[in-house]
């Protein structure tokens, strides 16, 4: 199915530019979430469908390199949010950067309309099936 393999393209697109970047593809993802705003350990759990310790195992290797902190969330004592360092922000936009370039040289081949055509297939595709965040451009890079 067309779909399966531009997932597995996908994938080693963003494997490939995470490991330039010394980074896993989830690590590299958690970066990115973390650019909207600090999030809460439960949050990002959800987020990234694991457990609490698999993502205190992530989120101690990435703390660890200098690129999140975490910090208690004002006004909850007992809560705890990861938040971004500025190392951290810069490493998660050349990732978004690098990913999003390396996947637009991927429809180079295609006609303008047909990379028109396929955006829009994409869009109704992930709204249909419940998925309205996008990738898109970043704003911040």
């Amino acid at each position: 199915m067309a779909l399966i393999q531009l997932s597995g393209l996908i994938q080693e697109t963003v494997a490939r530019v995470a490991g330039r970047q010394r980074l896993t593809p989830v690590q590299g993802r958690l970066l990115w979430v973390l650019t909207e705003q600090p999030r809460g350990m439960a949050e990002l759990a959800r987020i990234f469908a694991v457990g609490k310790a698999n993502l205190t195992g992530l989120i101690d290797r990435v703390e660890h390199r200098g690129l999140v902190e975490r910090s208690l969330v004002p006004g909850d004592r007992r809560a705890v949010q990861v938040v971004l360092t500025d190392d951290g922000r810069r490493a998660a936009l050349a990732f978004h950067r690098d990913v999003t370039s390396e996947l637009a040289g991927l429809l180079e081949p295609l006609t303008p309309k047909a990379q028109d055509d396929f955006r829009q297939a994409v869009t109704t595709i992930s709204h249909s099936a419940g998925h309205s965040t996008a990738w898109g451009p970043c704003q911040a890079c």
